[in-house]
């Protein structure tokens, strides 16, 4: 296996506090820090800093400094616009492929998990939701939705920050889809999929809001 390079070390360190918004959305970053986190150097930061700028997840302010991107409520409208487009369709199509074992594995955990478990929780949903679109065998949008998933974890990170992941009706959710998958009907598949995606949109709203200051009494 090959030795990561110090620019890979700093650019997996500081996404994963991205992911996990140990630097909330427009939060500043700071260079030092990470440098006596790490104990890696400037320039290698620097070039990790960059290369997470062209990903869209570092914002770079001339003589203002460098800060984690925000959650908008375009960017969650679109990655959920992503997700009931790809989702319902791909686990209809590729329904046959499911293995029905690892199916009844996925319900076991979701069934079982500690949802007070923030990472492992979000590493769980991630891994199910990622697997309906691998199911295509489609390297490129396998790759891409890897990407939106990326963005789905930090925003579910998030909501549970803010208090408003409601993962508690999580399991039955999950246990909808997995269930309509084992019983290969399409019109099941669809209609989980799309509740259960359109409820975690509409939390993820939610949270945004109230995360503005908003009142929840508002609504």
């Amino acid at each position: 296996m090959k030795t990561p390079t110090l620019k890979e070390k700093a650019y997996q360190h500081i996404r994963h506090k991205l992911k996990m918004c140990q630097y909330m959305p427009g939060e500043a970053v700071n260079e030092l820090k990470i440098m006596e986190e790490t104990g890696i150097g400037r320039t290698p930061v620097r070039e990790a800093l960059l290369a997470l700028k062209e990903e869209g997840l570092i914002e770079i302010r001339p003589r203002k400094g460098t800060f984690a991107c925000a959650i908008t409520e375009f960017q969650i409208n679109e990655m959920y616009q992503i997700r009931r487009l790809l989702e319902p369709i791909s686990a209809v199509k590729y329904k046959q492929r499911f293995d029905k074992g690892t199916l009844l594995d996925y319900d076991s955990l979701f069934e079982h998990l500690d949802i007070r478990d923030d990472e492992k929780y979000f590493d769980l949903d991630v891994k199910f939701h990622q697997a309906l679109i691998n199911a295509t065998g489609n390297p490129m949008l396998m790759d891409f939705y890897g990407k939106v998933m990326f963005t789905q974890y930090r925003v579910g990170i998030y909501n549970a920050i803010r208090g408003m992941a409601q993962k508690e009706n999580y399991y039955l959710e999950h246990h909808d889809i997995i269930r309509a998958l084992l019983e290969e009907d399409d019109k099941a598949i669809e209609e989980a999929c799309v509740r259960h995606i359109s409820r975690s949109h509409i939390i993820s709203l939610k949270a945004l809001k109230y995360g503005n200051g908003a009142s929840p009494e508002a609504d």
